[in-house]
């Protein structure tokens, strides 16, 4: 959880802050207290301050004038906000990827599901949450750096915060796991199969599905309080 000195420390504090927000350790509403979160990531209050400034920029935390920093409360509108992009940027991807990608691509695509099977089988409970996240990551940058198109990589690198606080919420749902895995794999058949258009479909369609997870969880959830 501490800091690094051979990398810029505001950079690894931001860094440090985001995982702990998507796999979170810091709740949606929380209070961020300035003194706790030096002892956190053993950085200094200015270094803090500039890290919650960039995370703020991302959407993940928000001031509050005379009430200090919180964590981002996900609104039901913003999550299908977030998740109709999102279908359109991922399926796109997969259609681009599966034209586009070599076969070393290809390949390092193919284990990278694999390495989410494994996890899925392997681990239980919130840890079992984290390591699918890092994983579907895996398969997600592959699948996005093979597409070979670098405007879709921009928007989706600007996207993929919000994205990946919301996907806790769908992998900590009972059984979304598995489900999840064998749409994944169902995308990797198609892409197997240099079907670019079925690709695209179930690109699209697993985003979907998880979009409605998420939005069945922020419209059961109560309000986080915020003061």
């Amino acid at each position: 959880m501490q800091v690094q000195r051979h990398a810029p420390i505001r950079e690894q504090v931001a860094s440090i802050l985001r995982n702990a927000i998507v796999e979170m350790r810091l709740l949606p509403g929380q209070l961020l207290v300035e003194r706790q979160l030096c002892e956190m990531t053993s950085a200094s209050r200015p270094s803090v301050r500039e890290a919650l400034r960039q995370l703020e920029a991302e959407g993940l935390v928000e001031s509050q004038n005379g009430r200090g920093t919180y964590v981002s409360v996900a609104s039901p509108e913003l999550a299908r906000q977030v998740y109709a992009v999102r279908a359109e940027l991922e399926g796109l991807a997969a259609e681009l990827f599966t034209q586009n990608a070599d076969d070393e691509e290809r390949t390092r695509f193919s284990a990278a599901v694999d390495e989410l099977d494994v996890a899925v089988q392997t681990f239980s409970g919130a840890e079992q949450s984290m390591e699918i996240l890092r994983r579907k990551n895996d398969v997600y940058e592959i699948l996005f750096a093979g597409a070979h198109n670098p405007i879709l990589q921009q928007l989706v690198e600007t996207l993929q915060r919000r994205v990946n606080q919301l996907r806790a919420l769908t992998l900590a749902q009972p059984g979304r796991p598995e489900s999840s895995l064998h749409e994944i794999r169902d995308l990797r058949d198609a892409i197997d199969a240099r079907d670019a258009a079925l690709a695209r479909a179930r690109a699209t369609s697993h985003v979907t599905r998880a979009g409605e997870i998420v939005l069945a969880v922020l419209d059961d959830a109560p309000a986080p309080t915020t003061h």
